[in-house]
């Protein structure tokens, strides 16, 4: 589950710059006088009533996956599965693809986690990446003190 949260969370950071919005960090909301705000626009309920929302519905989703057999907790099927892609003959070859690729996207947040840390305020994801790619040997985490912490 942890995986699946942070491909999402990789996807979503990367996504956010390469629309043009910004980074992942000012793409949040930036109001927090009952209106919020995402990606510059003002949304339709006060934030709050946002975040209440997404609970209930987030609540109900895990109540339902909670009451199935371990099983079927941990691997996509029935009502869970609309595309029917946990019927097919390589199921368990794409259940250790889902974890590879899991531990890969946690790894990667971390990484943007402390590239943000190491630069507040700079550059997102996709910007530090092409900075690297450009120029790898000026460019790396020996060359930024604050990239690595408690040193």
């Amino acid at each position: 589950m942890h995986a699946r949260w942070a491909m999402l969370g990789v996807a979503g950071a990367v996504a956010v710059e390469v629309t043009g919005n910004g980074t992942w960090v000012d793409a949040q909301p930036t109001t927090w006088d009952g209106t919020a705000k995402y990606l510059g626009n003002e949304t339709h309920a006060p934030l709050f009533a946002v975040i209440g929302l997404n609970t209930l519905l987030m609540a109900f989703a895990e109540s339902q996956r909670g009451a199935a057999s371990a099983e079927e907790r941990l691997y996509p099927g029935g009502k869970f599965d609309p595309a029917g892609l946990s019927k097919g003959k390589d199921f368990e070859t794409l259940k250790r693809k889902e974890l590879a690729n899991g531990r890969v996207a946690m790894l990667a947040f971390l990484g943007i986690m402390a590239q943000n840390q190491a630069n507040p305020g700079g550059p997102g994801p996709v910007a530090t990446l092409a900075s690297h790619i450009a120029d790898p040997w000026h460019v790396n985490v020996a060359t930024n003190p604050a990239a690595i912490p408690w040193l």
